[in-house]
């Protein structure tokens, strides 16, 4: 059996993800690990992906304070995950769930692609903004976008 290389694909459940699964001809060449957020949509997929969850952004009254506790909650389960897989690369659509991945990807000397969300057309991310100086390739949808990320690459969309 032959070698592959080891990716990671991290995105937050939704649009993120279903941009990500568009990829899935591409990432089944990789000895492959995708990570998102546990949530009733994305339970089933563990069927079919080799799949990893981690905490999803809270609702309700105190989700400021949830997506923080949630934010440190998966950097811990971000470092495990990228000792244990070991990726050469970590491939995302976003968003606040693949920044601690991200960073810690960086740090451990991994290379970070980001693929800008296909529903950002005129405006930036904030979790992008956070990962645009340390990503390694950062692919855009639109082509105006790279009026906004100067070292941004315009891909076409993945749709």
């Amino acid at each position: 059996m032959e070698n592959k290389k080891r990716v990671l694909l991290v995105c937050s459940d939704g649009g993120h993800l279903a941009q990500m699964l568009e990829l899935k001809e591409l990432f089944e060449k990789y000895d492959y690990l995708l990570v998102t957020e546990r949530a009733p949509s994305t339970i089933p997929l563990a069927k079919t992906y080799n799949l990893k969850f981690v905490r999803p952004r809270p609702e309700g009254k105190n989700r400021k304070l949830g997506f923080y506790i949630s934010l440190i909650q998966n950097s811990f389960s971000s470092l495990k995950i990228l000792l244990t897989h070991r990726p050469k690369v970590i491939l995302t659509t976003g968003s606040h769930t693949a920044v601690p991945f991200c960073i810690l990807a960086k740090i451990l000397g991994m290379k970070v692609v980001w693929i800008l969300s296909y529903a950002r057309i005129n405006s930036k991310a904030s979790s992008a903004n956070l990962i645009y100086p340390i990503a390694n390739r950062f692919l855009v949808q639109w082509p105006n976008m790279t009026d906004h990320y100067k070292k941004g690459i315009y891909v076409g969309s993945i749709y």
